[in-house]
């Protein structure tokens, strides 16, 4: 690549002491070695920043914040600080393993249209990379029995320009799915084949601390949020069944809650978001005028868009 773009990796950590030299370490073998590394620490109480101290490369710009800001603050302060064309989250628990970086790089300047790419696994109906319209995404989001916008952070590859505009709402503990689907309502997704980041699953990380119920409540809130946003794609018509699709996917949440006998969480959701038992049971046998992008597709036709297609309209013999 001619003109290499700067890329930012951002790591933003608390108490990570046991993990944050495979993060650090990882993201300094990139074989892809034009980036910015932004680490964040956020006033850990453990051995966190004395280790991150111990790394002394030109590329690393380290701060320690004097209190304990919380994870989207961090996060939100990290892209302030960003100057690259791409960034992306590797937390302090997260590895990117070598050729990441390069990998997503290569995806991204080929389909520059692109707001971000996320990493998925195989579907067998579906032929990576696959670049999505906004309608595209969103039918797949709020019909799909497979949602192609749910990953983490250290999945995701980001337009910085796109993170500056919005930044990350620090209202919500599940922020990255509200940014992911914000995102997908304005501009095209790229979908490629992964792995090439692991993002760690541990016990005591952010995510984990989530209960179901207050999952339930962000989804409804930022949902409808970004449903009322402005965008000529998406017509009225399709807004307003996404929108009655999101409240069956609430009240399927609140008849499992039910079911499962957790009485306390019921009421805490739908007095919260003031649905009526009424309300529930009607919008749990809701039945959706639209349907998954993906739906019609199978192995022998794929949903393409991508460098096939490219390679397809290049004259014979290239």
């Amino acid at each position: 690549m001619a003109n290499r773009p700067l890329v930012t990796v951002v790591t933003v950590a608390y108490n990570a002491a046991r993990y944050i030299r495979d993060a650090i370490e990882s993201v300094l073998a990139q074989e892809y070695d034009n980036i910015e590394y932004i680490i964040g620490d956020d006033c850990s109480t453990d051995e966190t920043w004395r280790i991150i101290s111990e790394y002394h490369d030109s590329r690393i710009k380290a701060y320690r914040n004097e209190t304990n800001i919380r994870e989207y603050p961090n996060r939100n302060k990290a892209i302030e600080l960003a100057t690259g064309k791409y960034l992306i989250f590797i937390d302090g628990d997260d590895i990117i393993f070598p050729h990441g970086v390069g990998f997503f790089v290569n995806m991204m300047e080929a389909f520059p249209e692109a707001a971000m790419a996320i990493q998925k696994n195989y579907y067998n109906n579906l032929l990576y990379p696959a670049l999505m319209k906004p309608e595209q995404t969103l039918r797949n989001s709020f019909y799909g029995k497979f949602n192609l916008l749910t990953s983490s952070f250290a999945s995701d590859f980001f337009k910085t320009e796109v993170l500056k505009k919005w930044k990350l709402r620090t209202d919500y503990i599940s922020g990255d799915e509200e940014i992911r689907l914000r995102i997908a309502m304005h501009y095209p997704i790229l979908f490629v084949a992964g792995w090439v980041s692991w993002p760690r699953e541990t016990p005591d990380q952010a995510s984990s601390q989530i209960t179901l119920a207050r999952w339930i409540k962000e989804y409804y809130q930022y949902t409808g949020s970004v449903l009322g946003e402005a965008n000529k794609e998406i017509d009225d018509e399709l807004r307003k069944d996404m929108r009655a699709a999101a409240k069956k996917y609430v009240a399927r949440r609140i008849i499992l809650l039910f079911r499962k006998g957790n009485f306390s969480a019921v009421r805490n959701v739908k007095d919260s978001l003031g649905f009526s038992w009424a309300q529930v049971l009607k919008y749990y046998n809701y039945k959706p005028a639209y349907n998954d992008t993906l739906e019609n597709y199978t192995p022998e036709k794929p949903f393409r868009n991508g460098f096939l297609n490219k390679l397809s309209a290049r004259p014979h013999g290239h």
